[in-house]
């Protein structure tokens, strides 16, 4: 069994979201929206207006450089931050719809490599360690994420991890994303369990949000992503400062914490 926050579960299954709860969340996608506004403005100039209001929709403040940890760039998928992007473009600019997403896709595409530059990708703490041990221990891992599959297989495959899931679900596999519920229901439906016998561990409150409409046995939050403790407490079972915090324990009521 598991002991996450001094609580003991009995799940079978651990479904993990990637960013803010593996890999560390924000450096990586801070150097990736700086390369995709350049790569927006080798195309088309912004003027400052254009400029607040791209970063404002995205929940980014130009003047200030705060982040809102509830908006779209941190839990969107990308996808759905390239929308938002052309919109702000088609307002501004006085550009066609069709002229605007050509932008905003051509600007992601120079700007993709960047989520791969293995310099980047900074696991938080021993994850191939830790995801090891749960495997030895018998749980099944999965991974649930808003985030693309190309970048993502290469990220865990870079990490040393992508064996030790046994299903992946991506931000552009075609399913409804986080908040709704499908995303863990269909890794539940892949691997032929039960939701109650499965718990979500996430950093942000679409994770905690899935997992509480899908029915799963745990709602656990991570303060280690770009959501303090504090916001994720009232959508979350348990919060605890990383996935290094859940314990394996045995039969004699010995816990491992990793």
């Amino acid at each position: 069994m598991l002991e996450i926050d001094g609580v003991r579960l009995h799940p079978r299954l651990i479904i993990l979201d990637k960013d803010g709860t593996l890999i560390a969340f924000e450096r990586m996608w801070h150097l990736w929206f700086e390369r995709f506004v350049q790569s927006i403005q080798a195309r088309v100039r912004l003027d400052l207006q254009t400029r607040i209001a791209l970063a404002g929709t995205l929940g980014y403040d130009l003047l200030d450089g705060d982040w809102d940890p509830l908006g779209p760039l941190t839990i969107a998928s990308t996808g759905e931050i390239l929308l938002l992007t052309a919109s702000q473009l088609y307002y501004h600019q006085g550009l066609t719809w069709e002229q605007a997403l050509g932008i905003v896709r051509q600007a992601e595409d120079a700007s993709r490599d960047l989520l791969a530059d293995p310099a980047l990708i900074e696991p938080i703490g021993d994850v191939r360690g830790a995801l090891e041990r749960l495997a030895r221990a018998g749980y099944l891992l999965a991974v649930a994420t808003t985030d693309n599959r190309a970048p993502t297989e290469r990220q865990l495959a870079h990490l040393g991890i992508a064996e030790l899931f046994a299903t992946t679900l991506c931000g552009d596999d075609g399913i409804p994303l986080k908040p709704a519920p499908d995303m863990v229901l269909e890794i539940c439906r892949r691997l032929e369990l039960r939701p109650d016998e499965a718990i979500m561990v996430g950093d942000s409150v679409a994770d905690l949000t899935m997992a509480r409409a899908a029915g799963l046995a745990g709602a656990i939050g991570v303060s280690s992503g770009a959501v303090p403790g504090e916001l994720l407490a009232e959508h979350a079972d348990s919060v605890i400062a990383d996935i290094h915090a859940i314990r394996i324990v045995n039969g004699e009521g010995a816990a491992a914490t990793f």
